[in-house]
């Protein structure tokens, strides 16, 4: 009997001391800044088991775009801005503890001969920093669009391109369309005084492209990526992410501008960002019905956001 109860507390001395696994701790956020060509981007967030969650956003509009075709490369005034820029970011990167600071830059940056200046500065602040190619800017955006999934077809319509991919995580098709909004507004929109008629042409042009990629067809969904603006300017308040969009309400809006008159589109073209909104309007209404959709589904999730969800599929 005594041998007994000596075992029975034995027994309960290993089961009470054994160490039990730790709780798993959540990971900590990562800092991505998004070099657009027109718009800077500071993003704070986290993915893990397929969910991307943003603590933070800052956004500044320097216009590289602009700067590069009226210069033909950086200036040297908007690279000192664009070290400012980054610096201030970091500077708030490493107060929210968010490590390690990443960077992507984009059209603006590929087509200038001294984009990789950007490179160099970014390296001095401590920020790793790549421009992306145009197979690496559309893998950033199905990341951005499909969260890792298969099956899915993105639009991303920056300011100088737009991107269209279809397929998977690690099989992709893509195309890059040379019309992003600042383009397109520039091209059809500025000096047009018929909105018809710049409406027609550009979705003329959109439908010449889409094409070309037949693979975007046929998918689980056709998401949009960069289309907050859109929203802001051209729709009633409501929170991008998630938001779908029909093509009936898509055509129905586009008919509302282009059946207003020269008076009424000459007003519309005075409201602000509607350089940024009615572009985007065609896109998502042309490419909807080209690819054969009936809807579209929205993410407010901006490109940068693509490098913190890659960081959480290698570590998932």
């Amino acid at each position: 009997m005594a041998r007994t109860l000596g075992l029975i507390v034995s027994l309960l001395v290993i089961i009470g001391t054994t160490p039990r696994p730790a709780a798993q701790q959540p990971r900590p956020p990562l800092c991505a800044i998004d070099m657009g060509s027109n718009t800077f981007r500071r993003l704070v967030g986290t993915f893990e088991n397929g969910r991307y969650v943003q603590t933070s956003i800052e956004k500044k509009t320097l216009g590289v775009g602009d700067d590069v075709a009226r210069h033909g490369s950086v200036s040297d005034a908007k690279l000192a801005e664009i070290e400012d820029t980054l610096a201030a970011f970091k500077s708030a990167c490493d107060k929210n503890g968010a490590t390690p600071v990443l960077a992507i830059a984009t059209a603006a940056f590929r087509e200038a001969p001294n984009g990789t200046k950007a490179v160099d500065i970014a390296a001095k602040l401590g920020i790793r920093m790549e421009i992306a190619t145009e197979a690496r800017e559309s893998e950033m955006a199905y990341l951005v669009g499909a969260l890792g999934r298969d099956d899915y077809a993105i639009v991303d319509n920056g300011s100088r391109s737009i991107e269209i991919v279809a397929g998977s995580s690690k099989a992709r098709r893509f195309a890059v369309v040379n019309l992003g909004y600042r383009v397109a507004y520039q091209t059809f929109f500025a000096a047009a005084e018929r909105p018809e008629v710049a409406v027609r042409q550009f979705a003329e042009a959109l439908r010449r492209e889409a094409a070309k990629a037949p693979y975007m067809k046929g998918k689980k969904a056709l998401v949009g990526v960069e289309f907050g603006d859109m929203i802001e300017v051209l729709f009633e308040p409501a929170d991008v992410e998630g938001r779908v969009l029909p093509l009936t309400l898509l055509k129905r809006r586009l008919a509302e501008i282009t059946d207003g008159g020269l008076e009424a589109f000459g007003r519309l073209k005075q409201k602000q960002d509607i350089d940024r909104a009615l572009p985007r309007l065609v896109v998502a209404a042309t490419l909807t019905e080209a690819f054969g959709y009936s809807q579209l589904e929205l993410t407010a999730r901006e490109l940068g956001a693509a490098l913190i969800i890659e960081a959480g599929l290698k570590r998932d």
